[in-house]
């Protein structure tokens, strides 16, 4: 007999697709902090992900693209750093 979770194929942590993204659906970085996506911009290509990350009480400003990679971000302090692979965009369901 399989179990329930093998017939779920959308886990936590997976990385976002389009479809994702338009249905409005939970994200989180990578490494498990809160994001709210602000807006898509899909007059850019690739298309550009704004959004805001929740870091210690606050939230900055980050940007990925298409794919969930991050392409700006920022530290504690609210000063630019270069993006890690823990800043990209999974599902948090």
């Amino acid at each position: 007999m399989k179990k329930f979770t093998n017939f779920i194929t959308e886990t936590k942590g997976d990385p976002i697709d389009d479809q994702w993204i338009q249905d409005e659906r939970p994200v989180m970085t990578k490494d498990g902090r809160q994001v709210i996506i602000l807006k898509v911009d899909y007059k850019e290509v690739p298309n550009v992900i704004y959004g805001q990350v929740k870091i210690d009480e606050k939230l900055f400003e980050y940007q990925w693209d298409d794919m969930g990679i991050c392409i700006k971000s920022l530290d504690k302090f609210g000063n630019p750093k270069k993006p890690h692979e823990s800043d990209n965009l999974v599902k948090a369901i």
